[in-house]
């Protein structure tokens, strides 16, 4: 090979190496987003299931998972952008916006009241009635959590306040006050309630018959980041749309994701935590969040004092998003 072709060879080969789509490199680069979540929480699987079975990265979005610690500090990673989408109460976008910081809920991810009231206690019998927490101690996430929400309005028992004690907890803790005896029962979520069960408790009420359907968990946006990228938000509804429906779908598939998101729990406790979610619609078929529902958790911050707005549907949910992701197979 005559030498004066050798320098031309070698710069070719450079030019085609640093080339996109030299070497099967032709793929886009997922882009790098934030999403702020309460906690690493069981009932947020849809989320999980989005990230560990690549539904996030099929639509060009690679996602890391920060916890806050709390549902307003979640909203506030949001606004403050610091985070690109949080996964909270939903109504915090409401309560947010009565401060001055808008926001919009783009997707459904966890409905109903997904609460059990358990306890270790032989001598509480079910419970069908507020009345009938007369005098015991309630265990709850601390205020201004959804569950310290829930157990309030239950016992404000429509303009009848029950003479009982709400026995407030951090997450993660309830258990171990039912065991000291700090309190007589919890309201609690899965899978700890299935661990509860495991142990020996009961479950003695549930608050869902009395909320109805109920916007617990969504996935919520600043007005400004969904104004500047609309694109990213329609990605992100897809990826948690189809963790959805794998979940209803492909169930043994999504107690595997479950049991490797939570390898300190036991199987078959990850699995009966699962079914009862699935089977009673807490994770529901699709990401469209319902006026109804909405409404029903308005009400609640109203009728306990956390919103004094009208908190309506229109100005704080935008469910375009959802309707689109809901269709597709």
């Amino acid at each position: 090979m005559p030498r004066v072709f050798l320098p031309f060879l070698l710069s070719l080969l450079l030019l085609c190496a640093n080339t996109p789509q030299a070497f099967g490199q032709g793929a886009a680069k997922a882009k790098p987003i934030t999403i702020a979540q309460f906690g690493h929480v069981f009932l947020y699987m849809p989320l999980y299931v989005a990230v560990r079975k690549g539904f996030f990265k099929e639509e060009g979005l690679d996602v890391r998972l920060v916890s806050t610690g709390g549902d307003e500090k979640t909203f506030t990673a949001v606004v403050t952008g610091n985070a690109q989408f949080g996964v909270s109460d939903p109504t915090f976008t409401a309560i947010a916006r009565e401060r001055g910081q808008g926001g919009k809920v783009v997707a459904g991810i966890v409905r109903g009241v997904p609460f059990w009231v358990v306890t270790f206690k032989n001598d509480i019998n079910k419970i069908s009635t507020p009345e009938q927490f007369k005098g015991r101690r309630i265990a709850t996430y601390t205020a201004p959590s959804t569950s310290f929400a829930v157990m309030k309005k239950v016992l404000q028992n429509n303009g009848k306040p029950v003479d009982a004690k709400i026995v407030q907890g951090a997450f993660g803790t309830l258990l171990a006050l039912l065991k000291a005896n700090h309190a007589d029962m919890a309201l609690d979520i899965e899978p700890i309630v299935s661990i509860a069960i495991n142990e020996g408790a009961r479950i003695v009420y549930s608050p869902a018959k009395v909320l109805g359907d109920f916007a617990f968990t969504g996935l919520t946006v600043s007005d400004d980041y969904l104004k500047k990228n609309s694109a990213d938000v329609q990605k992100a509804v897809n990826a948690i749309n189809k963790a959805m429906n794998y979940i209803h779908k492909d169930f043994e598939g999504a107690v595997k994701v479950a049991c490797a998101e939570f390898p300190e729990v036991k199987e078959p406790v990850v699995r009966a935590a699962l079914r009862r979610l699935a089977d009673e619609g807490t994770i529901p078929k699709s990401v469209v969040l319902p006026e109804n529902a909405w409404n029903n958790a308005i009400n609640m911050r109203k009728e306990i004092g956390d919103l004094k707005s009208a908190g309506s549907y229109k100005e704080n949910v935008d469910m375009s998003f959802a309707n689109k992701a809901a269709v597709l197979k």
